[in-house]
């Protein structure tokens, strides 16, 4: 773009070398499973492109749409954080120079910018930070329950004496606990990110990077589970569901403990995705976690008419 930054190309989705992307992202400084070609591909439905270097060694991925004749860029369903990704941390007139193509082609931009980017904003866009919690996970996994809080062990602590089983689980029993009991009080929700959700774990699960899990009273029945991808040593905590038997008992809780527990040896990471609802990020720091923060950025240059309707 400039002489002296990386001289980034636009790549139409079809023509982006996948192997050559995902390869690439796993060396990045700041890799996250969102910017995988895979995930991309299932939560876009194969339609994004991005702005890549010569040499692959820079990735942004622009999942952008189109409609009525305008473009704009959101931020996908499932996705938590895209941006710059590379080598080393992207400069602020890299994130800038980025900012003024994307300002060019886009009347609307929705975009949560990666923990690793600059929290920087042209002038006339909005900044806003969102709360992110992670857990570094020891060698020793047993040494991970020091630095739970005491409600915590004491939930963990129900759940075994209620005789809970930590198992696996399928995507659809997940979803039907999330349908049978969150889904009223989240009244945007529809049927398609069932859809969207069901296609990424099974392109990720097809590649050996997500597994389900479950938590089982002593009938059998499943009284909360959860999704999580696994890649590049960070686990990311993507969906789940909960009963409220599962509430009572303290099974999310032992779920989360179970598979911090049993969780691969090269997992190095316990990524919550999450939130900036103050009572789950108690939930989450009474594990121990700690932020992560990323920002969402937005611009606006609809038509009147349209940011109205937008509004």
């Amino acid at each position: 773009m400039q002489s002296n930054l990386p001289s980034l190309k636009l790549i139409r989705s079809k023509e982006i070398n996948r192997i050559l992307w995902d390869q690439s992202l796993e060396k990045t400084c700041n890799s996250m499973p969102y910017a995988c070609s895979w995930y991309l591909d299932a939560v876009c439905g194969d339609q994004w492109d991005a702005l890549i270097s010569d040499d692959y060694s820079w990735l942004i991925p622009l999942p952008i749409k189109r409609k009525m004749g305008i473009q704009y860029l959101p931020t996908p369903l499932f996705v938590q954080q895209l941006g710059v990704f590379g080598p080393e941390m992207p400069s602020e007139k890299l994130m800038n120079s980025v900012y003024a193509y994307l300002a060019k082609v886009c009347s609307l931009v929705e975009l949560n910018i990666n923990h690793g980017n600059p929290s920087i904003a042209p002038e006339g866009w909005g900044l806003r930070e969102r709360t992110n919690l992670i857990l570094s996970l020891p060698a020793n996994r047993a040494e991970v329950l020091k630095g739970f809080a005491e409600n915590t062990r004491r939930n963990i602590k129900k759940a075994e004496e209620a005789q809970l089983r930590f198992g696996s689980a399928s995507i659809r029993s997940i979803i039907k606990l999330f349908q049978d009991f969150k889904e009223a009080e989240v009244k945007h929700w529809k049927v398609e990110y069932y859809n969207v959700l069901e296609r990424l774990f099974h392109m990720a699960a097809y590649r050996g990077f997500s597994r389900c899990f479950g938590v089982y009273n002593t009938l059998g029945e499943m009284v909360c589970g959860a999704m999580i991808v696994e890649w590049n040593r960070r686990a990311v905590f993507v969906f789940s569901g909960n009963s409220p038997e599962g509430k009572e008992r303290g099974a999310m809780p032992y779920l989360i403990c179970k598979y911090m527990l049993e969780a691969p040896a090269d997992i190095n990471c316990f990524d919550f995705e999450g939130s900036d609802n103050p009572g789950l990020k108690r939930f989450y720091q009474s594990f121990g976690a700690i932020e992560s923060n990323y920002v969402h950025l937005t611009m606006n240059r609809l038509p009147f008419y349209l940011r109205w309707l937008k509004t």
